[in-house]
């Protein structure tokens, strides 16, 4: 009954964060409303499995049907792949010391608080470990803030973004239904395996295959869905925050600037130096490897006529490989877990 009530209030806080000129006040609104009720009520709440796995499969279908063949294709080129490749590493790399050497965190604290975006995909492996890191996810929650609202603000400088339409047809329901329980069950088998976020893996590739085989359908994931998954997920943020003292909030915020402002740094050097080597414009570069949100990106890209399609692919890709990592890294990530 707690955990109903605790996703209600997160539900009101979302609905109340919509409303708000505030970009992603959907998903900060409800953990504040979470983080409130918590605290005021002197109660300690943690989601179900359930809930998590809904996440899970919403959000890898929703990125994973962005993906086309076509504009994969058009924007893939092995240099800007490696610089790409290389950016991320030197992210992870830069912001994995600081945290360890100079705000010594753990490694796999400092591992998770490194890796440049994915937060639902940080947020589940952080989620799946026996105590939970609100380190983690103050560094993410920061870095997400300072990134979308820093887009916000550049977009608001255009002349308005196009709407795209998120309306599902009758003739798609189906389709979503059958990608649902694709994702379910093949999540299911590969979490027997022992593959962190699971569901979130397997839904991405579902999906991703199914845009590639049958594009011509042009399906989409209704925002509503997407709406209700960042409130979710924004619930999730509000219960591990919830337990966080004043003095530790403000100690992870600080190394959540400092790690976004590390990550743009780089972002800035790798920008200019392929745009040196490759041609390509450094702010259509700079929007691609900046590690925030597909769709705040896409948006700035759009607004300011910076080849939103290869800036869209790029956050893709990087996602997609984010989302691998629990696969690639299952031993690693297991070891780091017990130090």
């Amino acid at each position: 009954m707690e955990v109903l009530k605790t996703i209600l209030v997160g539900l009101i806080g979302s609905l109340f964060g919509g409303v708000l000129p505030i970009p992603l006040g959907e998903l900060f609104s409800a953990a504040l409303f979470v983080v409130v009720y918590l605290r005021l009520t002197k109660t300690d709440v943690r989601l179900p499995s359930a809930i998590l796995t809904t996440i899970q499969i919403i959000l890898g279908l929703s990125i994973g049907i962005t993906v086309h063949t076509s504009e994969l294709i058009g924007s893939f080129s092995l240099p800007l792949f490696m610089g790409l490749i290389l950016c991320m590493l030197s992210q992870t790399t830069v912001n994995f010391f600081w945290l360890y050497k100079r705000e010594k965190w753990t490694p796999f604290e400092s591992l998770l608080g490194a890796i440049p975006g994915a937060m639902a995909a940080i947020l589940v492996i952080s989620e799946e470990q026996e105590k939970p890191s609100p380190k983690i996810i103050f560094s993410h929650s920061i870095r997400l803030l300072l990134l979308v609202v820093l887009a916000g603000i550049v977009a608001t400088t255009g002349e308005g973004a196009p709407q795209l339409s998120q309306t599902v047809s009758l003739a798609q329901i189906p389709y979503l239904i059958l990608l649902t329980v694709l994702s379910f069950v093949f999540g299911k088998i590969v979490g027997k395996i022992g593959i962190p976020a699971p569901y979130l893996l397997t839904s991405l590739i579902v999906a991703a295959i199914f845009n590639a085989q049958f594009s011509s359908l042009h399906l989409v994931v209704p925002e509503l869905l997407i709406m209700f998954a960042t409130a979710i997920l924004g619930v999730l943020i509000g219960t591990r925050l919830a337990p966080t003292s004043l003095k530790d909030a403000v100690e992870y915020s600080k190394a959540g600037f400092i790690v976004t402002a590390l990550g743009v740094t780089v972002t800035v050097v790798y920008a200019l130096i392929f745009s040196y080597l490759t041609n390509t414009d450094w702010e259509v570069l700079l929007l691609a490897w900046v590690p925030g949100s597909v769709e705040a990106m896409t948006a700035v890209a759009l607004l300011l006529g910076l080849e939103p399609a290869f800036v869209a692919i790029n956050h893709v890709m990087r996602l997609m490989m984010l989302y691998m990592m629990p696969v690639v890294l299952k031993s690693p990530l297991q070891r780091l877990s017990r130090m």
